[in-house]
C-alpha cells in the first residue's frame, strides 16, 4: 500500500539517478535501518509502555502511533536519495517536536480513558465509574475464567490452596473447596427504580463494613433518563462505591444480572433486587458459608420491606427455601436442614470463581423468570450446592399492586421460553414431562421441537464441568421433597365414589393455579383426562415419610375437602390437607369428618362419616391406577447409575432423622401429649399431631420430647408454642425455640406437662400409641 501511494505521489517529479519508483518504497526497507527503526520505536513507545504496565489500551492511542509510523515511512521513502543511492532522513531537530506533541496527546487520551472507563483502580479509590455492558457471550472456558478471576482478585490460588488451572473435579473433597474470601461485590439490576435505587445503594453501604464492601455494581437497564443523570450522580458514585453499567435498551432482569456479574471483581458476587434493605450483619453468613465451599450459593432470609420508612416489617420469619415443579415453576418449601434445592429469584451470592466456572446466567434468557430454575439445578448437578443463610436478613419490597410498589420498566422476554431452556438444559429425559402441560405442548406444536432456541452454551458448561450429574441425582438428593412429599409418586389413580360411580375431578388446569385454589366436583370417570388423577402428597410428620394427603397430578394443589384445593404445604403442616383413604373406603380428614356425594348432584359434600355412609354416598376406591412417567424415569436412572446413587444414599443416611431413630426405636424416649380437659368438659381423647393441632386418632399423635422446659417435636426439633393467649386449644410447633413464656412448660408429677402462661395441661403417654 505504501509503495502504491509513493508511486502515485512521485509521478511527474524529477527523480535522482538510481532512485527508480519501484525501488524508492523498497529503499526505505533496504537502507540502514538503525535510524529508521529507532524513530519507529519512539513513535510506538506510549502504547508499548502502557501494554507492559498492564493498563487498558485505547484504540485512539494505537491509531495515532500507527499514523505517525506510516507518515514517517512515507516521507523517508520519498525523500531524494543521497550518496550511494541511500535516502536521507529529515533533519533531527524536527523529530523531537513531533514526538513531544504525539506523547502529549496519547498520555492525555490514556488518562481520560482510565478515569472514564477503567474498572479496577477507580473502584478501589472509592469513585466508581460508568461503563457499558459487554455484549452477550458464551460462558468462559475454565482457563479464561481462571485468568479473569486472578486478574480481578490478585489471587492465583483457589479454595483450599488449589490452583484454578487444575482440572475440574465434580466430587471434590471438602478441604479442596475451602478458601478465605475477604470482599463482596453487590450487584443491583435496576430498571426504572428511581429513588429506590439510591435507597438500596445507601442501605448496602451503611450495613456493610468498608473493608468488606468491594463495590456496588448498579446495572441501569434502560432507565429513562439514565440513573447517572438523576439519582446516581458522579458525587453519589464516588461516595457510595458505585459502578454503573448501562444498557441503552431494556434487556430484562436476567441480562442485567449477567452484565453485573461479569463486571464485578470482588471475591464474592451477591445479587439483589434494586428495592431491598439488608439488615445488620447480612454479609457475615455470606463470607462464612461461601468460605467453607467456594462452589456454594448462599440465599438470605427474605422478609418484607416498608417502602415509606425503608425498614424491615416485623422481625425474623424470613422465607428462602423453594422447590421446582415439573413445569419449571418454583414453590415455597423445602427440606428441614440448611440446604435448599431451588431459589426464588434474584437474591443470592456466590464466589466470583464459581460464577466463572459454572458459566453465570444463560445469555439467551431475556426478561425475568427461569434463571432461578437454571441456577438452582445447575448448582447441584454440576458439583455445587445451595444453602440458606440462617442469620442474613434482607427486607424485600413485594409488588402489592399499589402505585408505590408497581413496576415502571418495559417488560421484555418470554418467561415460558426461559423455563423451557432451563428444563431442557438440566432435566434430561424428565423434560418429556412438559408434554403434560398444554401451554408448553402448544408452543412445541407451533414452534417446532427446538422452539426454545440453541442450547450450545449449556453443552459447553457441561463439558467444562465433567459432564455434571443426571437430574435423577438431584431428585434423590432432595428425597424429602420429591419422594417423601409425593412429587415422584409410585402411582396415580382416580377416586371413585361407588354408589354414584362418579370420580372426583380437579377443576383447575395443569401447572400453577393463578388463584392459589381450585374447586373439585364429581364427574364421569375418564382415564384419558389427567384432571381426574390424584396421588398421595405431603410429608406425614409422624413418620417423616410419604404421605398425609392427596395432590392433584401435575399441579401444586392439594385436596382440602368440599372446599376444593389449596397450594400444597409439602411439609405436612396444613391441617386442611390431611386426608386419607381408610381401609373401609372412607375419604376421611384427621378431624374425623368425611366427604361423599349427594344423589342427583355433582357437588362434593363434607360431613360426619356416619351420616354420609348411611346416605349411601361415602365409600371410595382407587381406580385406573398406573405408574406415572416421572416414576418410570426415576427408577430407570437409579438402575443405570447404581454406584452414584449408592454413594448418595450413604450421604443421605447421615442426614435423615426418622422418628423411630430419634425416639430410640419406640422404646420409651418419646411421648405423645393429650390435652387434659377442664372440669366438666368432654373427656374425648385429643392429642397433639406433628403440626400442633389437636386430633382424635391415636395413630396421628406426634412423638415429642420434653427437655429443659421445652416440648420438642421429635422429627423436626421444633418447639411447642401457645400461638393464642386467649385460646388454650390453639398450639403449634415453631422452628425458632426461645425462652419466652409461650414456650415454657413444667412437669406436674410423672405424667403431666403444663403451660404456666395458660391453664392448659397435657397428659403424657408412651409413644407410639395404638388404637
Amino acid at each position: 500500500t505504501i509503495s502504491r501511494f509513493v508511486r502515485v505521489a512521485r509521478i511527474g517529479r524529477p527523480r535522482p539517478a538510481g532512485c527508480a519508483v519501484g525501488r524508492c518504497a523498497l529503499g526505505a526497507m533496504a537502507v540502514p535501518f538503525s535510524a529508521c527503526l529507532g524513530r519507529i520505536a519512539f513513535l510506538c513507545a506510549v502504547p508499548l509502555v502502557a501494554a507492559l504496565w498492564g493498563a487498558e489500551g485505547d484504540q485512539f492511542v494505537d491509531m495515532l502511533s500507527g499514523v505517525a509510523v506510516v507518515f514517517e515511512v512515507v516521507l523517508y521513502a520519498c525523500l531524494p536519495c543521497g550518496r550511494k543511492g541511500r535516502h536521507a532522513l529529515r533533519p533531527a531537530r524536527f523529530f523531537p517536536l513531533q514526538l513531544f506533541a504525539l506523547y502529549g496527546i496519547q498520555i492525555w487520551l490514556l488518562l481520560f480513558h482510565h478515569v472514564g472507563m477503567g474498572a479496577g483502580s477507580a473502584a478501589s479509590a472509592g469513585g466508581l465509574e460508568l461503563v457499558r455492558p459487554p455484549a452477550p457471550q458464551s460462558p468462559l472456558t475454565a482457563r479464561e475464567g481462571t485468568q479473569l478471576l486472578q486478574l480481578a482478585t490478585g489471587d492465583v490460588q483457589g479454595g483450599g490452596g488449589k490452583a484454578f488451572s487444575q482440572p475440574f473435579v465434580l466430587d471434590a473433597p471438602p478441604e479442596a473447596l475451602r478458601w478465605s474470601p475477604k470482599t463482596i461485590s453487590v450487584v443491583l439490576p435496576c430498571a426504572e427504580e428511581r429513588e429506590y435505587a439510591i435507597k438500596t445503594v445507601k442501605s448496602f453501604f451503611e450495613m456493610t463494613p468498608p473493608e468488606v464492601l468491594h463495590e456496588i455494581v448498579v446495572v441501569d437497564d434502560g432507565s429513562r433518563p439514565p440513573l447517572t443523570e438523576t439519582f446516581l450522580t458522579e458525587e453519589v458514585r464516588k461516595k457510595y462505591k458505585v459502578k454503573v453499567c448501562r444498557h441503552e435498551e431494556t434487556v430484562g432482569l436476567i441480562g442485567a444480572k449477567k452484565t453485573g456479574g461479569d463486571a464485578a471483581s470482588g471475591d464474592i458476587v451477591a445479587f439483589f433486587d434494586c428495592h431491598v434493605a439488608p439488615q445488620k450483619g447480612w454479609y457475615k453468613d455470606f463470607l462464612r458459608l461461601i468460605g467453607e465451599n467456594y462452589r456454594r450459593m448462599v440465599v438470605p432470609q427474605i422478609t418484607a420491606l416498608d417502602v415509606d420508612t425503608w425498614t424491615q416489617v416485623g422481625s425474623g420469619g424470613g422465607m428462602s427455601k423453594c422447590y421446582v415443579t415439573w413445569d419449571g415453576d418454583f414453590k415455597w418449601g423445602g427440606p428441614q436442614d440448611q440446604y435448599m434445592g431451588m431459589l426464588s429469584g434474584g437474591l443470592a451470592g456466590m464466589s466470583k470463581r464459581w460464577w466463572n466456572e459454572s458459566g453465570g446466567f444463560d445469555d439467551q434468557m431475556l426478561g425475568w423468570g427461569g434463571e432461578n430454575i437454571d441456577q438452582g439445578v445447575r448448582m447441584w448437578v454440576c458439583g455445587g450446592e445451595i444453602v440458606a443463610a440462617p442469620t442474613s436478613y434482607v427486607a424485600h419490597m413485594w409488588r402489592t399492586g399499589d402505585s408505590k410498589t408497581s413496576a415502571h420498566y418495559r417488560h421484555v422476554g418470554d418467561t415460558m421460553k426461559n423455563r423451557a431452556r432451563a428444563i431442557h438444559a438440566w432435566f434430561g429425559e424428565f423434560a418429556q414431562k412438559l408434554n403434560d402441560f398444554p401451554g408448553f405442548a402448544g408452543r412445541e406444536q407451533r414452534g417446532g421441537e427446538r422452539w426454545y432456541g440453541d442450547m450450545s452454551t449449556f453443552d459447553k458448561v457441561k463439558q467444562r464441568l465433567q459432564g455434571c450429574r443426571p437430574f435423577a441425582w438431584y431428585l434423590r438428593r432432595f428425597k424429602t421433597v420429591y419422594e417423601d412429599a409425593g412429587i415422584i409418586p409410585p402411582d396415580i389413580f382416580m377416586l371413585k365414589e361407588e354408589s354414584s360411580g362418579l370420580c372426583i375431578r380437579f377443576m383447575g388446569n395443569a401447572g400453577t393455579s393463578g388463584a392459589g385454589r381450585e374447586r373439585v366436583k364429581f364427574g364421569t370417570c375418564d382415564d384419558t383426562n389427567h384432571r381426574f388423577f390424584w396421588h398421595l402428597g405431603n410429608v406425614d410428620r409422624r413418620t417423616g415419610a410419604c404421605c398425609s394427603g392427596f395432590r392433584a397430578w401435575n399441579t401444586e394443589q392439594c385436596f382440602q375437602g368440599a372446599s376444593g384445593t389449596g397450594i400444597c404445604e409439602i411439609t405436612g403442616t396444613n391441617m386442611m390437607q390431611q386426608w386419607r383413604l381408610t381401609s373401609d373406603g372412607l375419604l376421611q380428614h384427621t378431624n374425623g369428618r368425611c366427604v361423599g356425594s349427594v344423589k342427583g348432584s355433582h357437588e362434593v359434600k363434607e360431613g360426619p362419616c356416619i351420616s354420609l355412609r348411611s346416605g349411601g354416598g361415602g365409600k371410595f376406591s382407587k381406580v385406573a391406577t398406573r405408574v406415572p412417567l416421572e416414576r418410570e424415569l426415576y427408577e430407570k436412572a437409579m438402575a443405570e447409575h447404581p454406584e452414584m446413587f449408592r454413594l448418595l444414599n450413604q450421604q443421605l443416611g447421615l442426614q435423615q432423622k426418622p422418628a423411630d431413630a430419634t425416639c430410640g426405636g419406640g422404646k420409651g424416649t418419646c411421648v405423645a401429649l393429650a390435652l387434659v380437659g377442664a372440669p366438666g368438659a368432654s373427656e374425648q381423647f385429643r392429642c397433639l399431631d406433628s403440626s400442633g393441632g389437636l386430633v382424635s386418632r391415636r395413630e396421628d399423635c406426634a412423638p415429642v420430647i420434653v427437655v429443659k422446659g421445652h416440648v420438642k417435636e421429635a422429627v423436626s426439633g421444633d418447639c411447642l408454642d401457645t400461638w393464642s393467649d386467649s385460646d388454650d386449644e390453639t398450639w403449634g410447633f415453631y422452628p425458632a425455640c426461645h425462652d419466652g413464656d409461650n414456650q415454657k412448660f413444667v412437669m406436674q408429677g410423672p405424667s403431666r406437662v403444663c403451660s404456666p402462661s395458660t391453664s392448659a395441661c397435657f397428659a403424657s403417654h408412651p409413644w407410639p400409641l395404638h388404637s
